[in-house]
């Protein structure tokens, strides 16, 4: 998007679109919309994203000239399906695996810059007049969505941000909304084939910066994989430019606790363009806390948002129109290269992606982070959230944690209940999970049932834990996991999983061992 000053003449709607409050994360403070989490993912599955431009230099036919930024050209919606009641519509095929199981979540995005209707442009004296022509209709959530083989269905949005209501950005008036689509997948004859988006609105013509605009169908799919997953979505609105960098931070994970540590990333974001450079995407080193600019194929470090849809090196082509030059709409996934678990090590929780720009600017509104984590964490989440889940299916099942929109704590005078916890017996859900589960393996250990009250990653910290529970009277001790050299203090290990799962649940009765738990080990 090109830094033009020029004056600004236009129409504008009288209606205008709050925009919506959202709750901060520990990102920094952003021009726009704060990015929150939607849900996390602890699943035995993966994910794939599909979309399209809805803006381009011809109706049908695909753009391919990589030289050419949206700044330069006269947009037109893009229409492919000859239907008099859409404006605007494009289509990508989503492909799912054969081995797919089920979808678990599926997250419907569309975003564009749409200051008024159309817009002309003349050049005087070295500078850009802008003039604007039709009031731009306050109704941007509303759109058509089509699944394979079916009819158009009218889908009414949550507005993430609209930049009419921001002085900072009403020149082009940026917006981005969201549907939680799942339902509408999930109850799909023909989940894999062709979807469409129609209706999305933009501004035509040409605008100050350029005008783009795009939709995104991003799935979370359960099927059998080696490890499991944890996976995350992000949304907000955010204007990147070269004032400071914007960072956002993943946590409430635990990464595999050897071998290589698998990790990806989707990230969507308006008005990249293909021939500027100066953006960047960075993710943070755990081993030295520099960040590590990424690139592949089809993105390249100093250019990172180019106005494309790919998928690692490749350019998502499976799309009507196929443009390969989206003229300021993107869309990324891309695996980050870890060799030798040089970015995430083994047993990480945190990890935050930055975004920056030396020149251009660009609007990000959607990131998404996956990485394999262990199983030992996974099957602690099971049992915390689903204890009657056992692992002897042939896909586990998926764990969903939404996040609240404010912290409750913060918002409410009601004293703190007292703690309580209701002992649950050998009949219970929660003790057949315990027994189904798979074991862990742990050298140096006598297999049975370990009645694990802390875990430690300093051994002084173990060691003063250890010595509080003898002096409350229980025998305690402790070992290493070899794995993650981590030290698990535990006070009683059985051969049977009666014995430690009853006296687990009666010292969570008390609210210092509340997080007491029963670890199986070298049993299979």
């Amino acid at each position: 998007m090109k830094r033009l000053s020029g004056l600004l003449f236009c129409v504008m709607g009288l209606g205008l679109v709050n925009a919506q409050e959202t709750t901060a994360i520990d990102s920094a403070s952003i021009d726009g919309v704060t990015f929150k989490s939607q849900n996390e993912f602890y699943i035995f599955g993966d994910v794939t994203v599909i979309g399209n431009n809805i803006l381009s230099e011809d109706d049908k036919d695909a753009f391919n000239d990589m030289q050419v930024n949206n700044d330069d050209t006269k947009m037109r919606y893009v229409d492919i399906d000859n239907d008099p009641e859409t404006f605007s519509s494009s289509q990508a095929t989503l492909s799912l695996p054969e081995d797919f199981k089920k979808i678990a979540y599926a997250g419907l995005y569309w975003t564009g810059t749409y200051a008024y209707e159309k817009g002309t442009r003349k050049e005087q004296k070295g500078n850009y007049i802008f003039r604007g022509n039709g009031a731009r209709s306050p109704i941007i959530n509303q759109i058509k969505f089509k699944l394979p083989n079916q009819e158009y269905q009218d889908i009414s949005g949550e507005i993430i941000y609209d930049g009419a209501t921001n002085p900072t950005h009403a020149i082009n008036s940026p917006y981005a909304c969201y549907a939680n689509v799942t339902r509408l997948l999930k109850s799909a004859e023909n989940k894999s084939g062709d979807y469409a988006v129609a209706n999305i609105k933009a501004t035509e013509g040409y605008l100050s910066g350029g005008s783009a605009g795009g939709w995104m169908l991003y799935v979370i799919y359960q099927s059998p994989t080696d490890n499991p997953k944890y996976i995350s979505t992000y949304h907000g609105f955010a204007l990147v430019n070269k004032e400071e960098p914007f960072d956002i931070t993943f946590k409430n994970f635990k990464s595999v606790e050897q071998g290589d540590v698998k990790t990806k990333v989707v990230l969507s974001a308006l008005e990249g363009d293909a021939a500027l450079e100066g953006d960047e995407f960075a993710i943070v080193k755990q081993r030295d806390g520099s960040f590590q600019s990424l690139s592949n194929g089809a993105r390249f470090q100093q250019n990172f948002f180019n106005s494309s849809i790919t998928n690692n090196s490749m350019k998502n082509r499976d799309r009507l129109p196929n443009s390969e030059n989206t003229l300021g709409f993107d869309i990324a996934k891309l695996d980050i290269p870890n060799y030798n678990n040089a970015i995430i090590n083994n047993n990480t929780s945190e990890t935050t992606l930055r975004f920056k720009t030396q020149s251009d600017r660009f609007y990000l509104y959607f990131t998404a982070f996956q990485t394999e984590i262990a199983q030992n964490y996974f099957d602690d989440i099971v049992q915390e959230n689903n204890p009657d889940a056992s692992q002897t299916a042939s896909v586990s099942p998926e764990i969903v944690r939404a996040q609240p929109e404010s912290d409750p704590s913060f918002n409410t005078k009601e004293k703190r209940k007292p703690y309580q916890y209701r002992k649950r017996g050998l009949g219970s859900k929660a003790f057949r999970y315990l027994k189904n589960k798979k074991s862990t393996t742990i050298a140096g250990i006598e297999g049975g049932y370990y009645v694990i009250t802390g875990v430690f990653a300093e051994s002084i910290r173990a060691g003063k834990w250890t010595n509080k529970l003898i002096k409350n009277g229980l025998k305690a001790t402790a070992f290493i996991n070899p794995k993650n050299s981590w030290n698990y203090v535990y006070i009683l290990r059985s051969d049977t999983a009666e014995e430690a799962f009853e006296l687990a649940e009666e010292l969570k009765t008390n609210y210092r061992y509340r997080d007491t738990w029963v670890l199986k080990s070298n049993l299979d």
